[in-house]
């Protein structure tokens, strides 16, 4: 229980940069951390035969692969964190319990950025709106030089656009979504779906 609200903690800090700024400090997830050790130490304690083991194969699998999607630029490395985190969740239904409500936070949102235009599959903006702006992913700079693309790694494809800054260009874009606000979002909606539905269970959690 402490641990979760601990993971909680972080993903409500993590949410609110990601939603604001399309990125998260480390610093973030530094109660998550705290939380996921205690996990592991309270399980290591409570000797269940398994438990530990199970737990520590999950994290590194799920954890594994978000981490490596990050390190190949396929998502962003706070992305990748926070998929390693949910996937520590003790619950014997995590981490499909919150991803499954990730899902459905994810669809209305990306529902209506659709609605209104946002994320389609790309589009061209000036300069200036994608430096004002943190929600594009930018594929390439569009000038009277011609179409120059920039890297695929998302981690490193804004900050291209950035140094070249050419003033008067225009910027092909496709629309970021936020998700660990996703996984934030959907991780408390799951916890306050333990406390309420099932709050012996939660209690009984490291």
């Amino acid at each position: 229980m402490y641990a979760q609200l601990l993971i909680a903690a972080s993903f409500v800090i993590g949410s609110y940069s990601d939603v604001k700024e399309r990125a998260v400090s480390d610093l973030a997830w530094i109660p998550a951390l705290v939380g996921t050790g205690y996990i592991f130490y309270a399980l290591y304690v409570q000797s269940e035969p398994g438990t530990l083991e199970l737990l520590l194969i999950r994290v590194a699998l799920i954890g594994g692969i978000a981490i490596g999607f990050a390190l190949l630029g396929g998502i962003g490395q706070a992305d990748g964190i926070a998929i390693a985190f949910v996937a520590a969740d003790p619950y014997i239904l995590s981490p499909f319990a919150p991803l499954v409500a990730t899902a459905a936070v994810a669809l209305v949102h990306i529902g209506y950025e659709l609605a209104i235009g946002n994320a389609r599959m790309s589009k061209v903006i000036p300069m200036a709106q994608f430096l004002k702006e943190q929600c594009w992913i930018p594929k390439a700079i569009v000038s009277n030089e011609g179409r120059v693309e920039v890297s695929g790694d998302v981690n490193v494809a804004r900050e291209e656009v950035e140094a070249a800054n050419k003033p008067g260009a225009s910027v092909e874009v496709k629309y970021g979504v936020p998700t660990v606000a996703y996984l934030g979002v959907g991780y408390v909606i799951y916890l306050v779906y333990l406390l309420a539905f099932n709050y012996s269970v939660f209690a009984s959690l490291p």
